[in-house]
């Protein structure tokens, strides 16, 4: 499940940056929480509009030994043709469930 989780992260990263290539992208906002019982959050937002937050938390599950990884987040971007979206998603022991969104 955690190399879902970060398989998915590594596609999203690369397609948002895919979308829009442009070398003055600033960026304005970025906040990163690592906390020692293995939850984190993060947050970031480009001048070129996208955006993305996630949060994390490990959460006991029936039938599982261990606690499973539980993330949910969104992300935002332009499309070539200039239609904005966002993507709300969760991705836990149920498998990636994404809400995609035209803005």
């Amino acid at each position: 499940m955690k190399h879902v989780i970060a398989l998915f992260a590594i596609v999203a990263v690369v397609f948002c940056v895919a979308v829009r290539a442009v070398d003055d992208v600033q960026l304005l906002q970025f906040t990163n929480d690592n906390n020692v019982d293995g939850s984190y959050q993060f947050a970031y937002e480009q001048s070129d509009g996208q955006k993305r937050e996630e949060k994390g938390e490990l959460k006991q599950v029936e039938g599982a030994e261990e606690p499973v990884l539980s993330v949910s987040g969104s992300y935002e971007y332009t499309d070539p043709n200039g239609q904005r979206y966002r993507v709300d998603y969760v991705a836990d022991e149920k498998g990636y469930r994404p809400t995609v969104t035209k803005l």
